[in-house]
């Protein structure tokens, strides 16, 4: 009777299977590395980077800081630097204070460093960059 008792109790136990058991059926996963982030360069960055008016502004921080805040808020506004605005969202900036008040504040950084904004040379360098962004 002993030995019936026995076979009832163990039919009860769940069976553990043995360590070798678990080597063999044990799954393996598979993973690939993971890709680093990494940010392309903006197009218009790395053109303005050959600009004489980037030469000009080298030395002077606070005018390339004033830049730097600039694009800033024109990307969190969802405007693409590539791209030229719609006239909706150059409404819409024209509309913001912040916006205006960056953009005045650009102007006087690059008129301390001796850039000239109204200069014919400035404006044609100026729209060959903008011509080659959109173009790419």
């Amino acid at each position: 009777m002993n030995h019936i008792r026995q076979a009832l109790l163990s039919a009860r136990r769940p069976v553990r299977p043995t360590s070798l058991a678990l080597l063999r059926c044990r799954r393996t996963f598979s993973y690939t590395s993971r890709l680093q982030a990494s940010e392309n360069e903006d197009t218009f960055l790395s053109q303005f980077k050959n600009t004489s008016i980037f030469g000009k502004l080298a030395d002077k921080p606070d005018a390339l800081m004033a830049l730097r805040d600039f694009a800033e808020l024109i990307k969190a506004q969802g405007i693409d630097a590539n791209t030229p605005p719609s006239t909706f969202q150059m409404m819409k900036l024209a509309a913001n204070s912040e916006f205006r008040e960056a953009a005045q504040k650009v102007v006087s950084e690059l008129q301390k460093a001796g850039v000239d904004l109204t200069s014919q040379d400035t404006i044609q360098e100026l729209m060959g960059l903008s011509k080659k962004a959109g173009g790419n």
